[in-house]
This record gives structure tokens, C-alpha cells and sequence, in this order.
């Protein structure tokens, strides 16, 4: 079974948008107080991304939490 993409709504864009900008900020913070190379950054973002695969343990996790 194939679920639909989520979409957000219009009253989800300004808490998207602040969550984003907040991750980008902190992102830069770790780039300039450790100079590590933006690779490390593009690497360490992945990183992050794979937690959240729907087949990960930690979605898995995510999702058996709210269910119980």
C-alpha cells in the first residue's frame, strides 16, 4: 500500500521555515567554531536524514511511540 505524501498546510509553513533557518544557523555555528570542511557538514546532515528514512529504527521507534 502506497500512502500519500504529506503536504504541509498553510498554517504549517512559518514553524517549517523557522526550523529551517534554525538548522542552517546551527549548521553554520559548527562550521565556523570547529572549521571542519563543508563535506563534514554535507556528510553529518546525512546522517541526521537517514534517522528519519521510514525504514530506519529510530522512525520505526518514532512511530511505535505514538502508538502506544
Amino acid at each position: 500500500m502506497v500512502s500519500k505524501m504529506w503536504e504541509p498546510e498553510k498554517k504549517d509553513y512559518e514553524i517549517i521555515n523557522n526550523v529551517y533557518e534554525a538548522i542552517k544557523k546551527q549548521l553554520s555555528v559548527l562550521h565556523q567554531k570547529t572549521g571542519c570542511p563543508d563535506l563534514y557538514v554535507y556528510n553529518f546532515i546525512g546522517s541526521i536524514q537517514n534517522e528519519w528514512h521510514p525504514k530506519s529504527c529510530h522512525s520505526i521507534a518514532r512511530k511505535n511511540k505514538r502508538v502506544d
